[in-house]
């Protein structure tokens, strides 16, 4: 668990999280392992991650 981070909505294939902006790799790094090791599939799941002060900047 990382401080402060919350998940605030989920839009189709989407999750959108809030943290304090210190927190954000560490958070941005779990999701992502998180996201791509959630099945196994024979094809790879990928994802891209970015972050920004508001959704307009991702």
């Amino acid at each position: 668990k990382i401080p402060g981070a919350r998940m605030i909505m989920q839009v189709h294939d989407e999750l959108v999280v809030e943290c304090p902006e210190k927190n954000a790799a560490a958070v941005a790094a779990l999701l992502k392992e998180c996201m791509v090791t959630a099945a196994s599939l024979k094809v790879p799941l990928t994802v891209d991650v970015a972050t920004g002060k508001n959704w307009a900047e991702c």
